[in-house]
């Protein structure tokens, strides 16, 4: 984990939390005649935005034609080589984190994460970086301004969006499964949303979508940072909505649609944001992974529950209260409840077993 992420610990508590510079995109409108309007300010022009960047990288960034920002390519392990016959892997990591959630922690001596396991089993893996480094919020403390150096989806949402249009543009044969963990599941679903708006036809090249420990419907953080910080920090927090009691912010309206018709595209085959013929034939299979709640009502996960995380259409699962990162990634494992969904045995089972068979 790089030192820039080793934020003060108050940072911590504010994973989620989230300036955007960007210009405000106009109202769009699906193929199906879904009027969405975006709220967000999107960072779109990448020859402009200060994440789009490979300089100063701890590893050799991934070759991807056209796309110009981070990503990292996981190398196959000695004796193992790519399967063609296998969908290409894409991982969208969380807030105040990198590609390295993903790994195995320590790397000589850890268990391996989904990257050595997609990769030990033939996927062609890649992860996209938002480069938190080069967060452009003032960052003295976490109260009014970015310690944490967090992210809000006007930031990511444009870097994953050119990363999942560029990799489906360099192998338009190939099947995709993308796979987002905490605010990488909203980042993800909404590039998603964006490229469809667009008239990418996304779906058609994606055969599942995996989401660890999302905000889907809310975030712990909501209340405490929303409306009281005015960077990234805060706005993100307002971009996802309360956990507890949640009622859904505008993007989170254009994100899920009425009673969640929206949650997950294609997964009949047919609809996707109200439009019927959207799908080319696609299935896209939806699974997500969050912590059980703790029998009284409460919850383990330091952000999210099983409300939060659930989505209409999708395979729900859920893994045990003592299903925690016992690697000790983050911050020595300050988070390691939020971070069982992506580094736990538990986890890491029902992905593999999602994606291989």
């Amino acid at each position: 984990m790089r030192m820039w992420t080793r934020c003060a610990a108050g940072a911590l508590l504010g994973l989620f939390a989230g300036c955007d510079l960007g210009v405000m995109s106009h109202s769009d409108a699906g193929n199906g005649g879904a009027d969405i309007a975006d709220t967000i300010q999107y960072r779109d022009d990448m020859s402009h935005h200060p994440g789009c960047s490979v300089v100063n990288l701890s590893y050799s960034a991934a070759a991807i034609a056209g796309y110009p920002c981070a990503a990292k390519e996981y190398p196959f392990p000695q004796g193992v080589s790519e399967d063609p016959g296998k969908p290409i892997v894409l991982l969208i990591h969380g807030n105040s984190d990198t590609p390295a959630e993903f790994e195995k922690y320590p790397a000589s001596t850890g268990m391996p994460m989904l990257s050595e396991l997609l990769t030990q089993a033939g996927f062609k893996t890649l992860a996209v970086d938002y480069r938190i480094d080069l967060v452009d919020d003032p960052q003295s403390n976490n109260t009014t301004e970015n310690a944490a150096r967090n992210v809000d989806h006007g930031w990511a949402t444009p870097i994953v969006e050119h990363f999942l249009e560029n990799a489906m543009a360099a192998y338009p044969n190939r099947r995709f499964t993308i796979i987002g963990f905490s605010l990488g599941v909203t980042i993800a679903r909404d590039a998603l949303r964006r490229l469809y708006i667009k008239g990418t036809h996304p779906f058609a090249h994606v055969q599942d979508v995996v989401l660890l420990a999302g905000a889907n419907h809310g975030v712990s953080t909501f209340a405490r940072l929303c409306g009281s910080n005015p960077t990234m920090r805060g706005r993100v927090a307002c971009q996802l909505g309360p956990r507890d009691n949640f009622v859904p912010p505008d993007f989170m309206k254009a994100l899920n649609g009425a009673n969640g018709s929206y949650e997950t595209p294609c997964s009949d085959g047919h609809s996707a944001f109200g439009d019927s013929s959207a799908c080319a034939g696609t299935t896209v299979r939806y699974t997500t992974v969050v912590m059980k709640d703790i029998a009284d009502g409460s919850y383990q996960d330091e952000f999210v529950s099983e409300a939060s995380s659930r989505l209409e259409g999708a395979d729900n699962r859920h893994i045990g209260l003592m299903d925690t990162d016992q690697s000790g990634y983050f911050f020595n494992g300050l988070l390691k409840n939020h971070y069982g969904s992506a580094r736990s045995e538990a986890a890491l089972t029902i992905v593999m077993d999602k994606l291989t068979h």
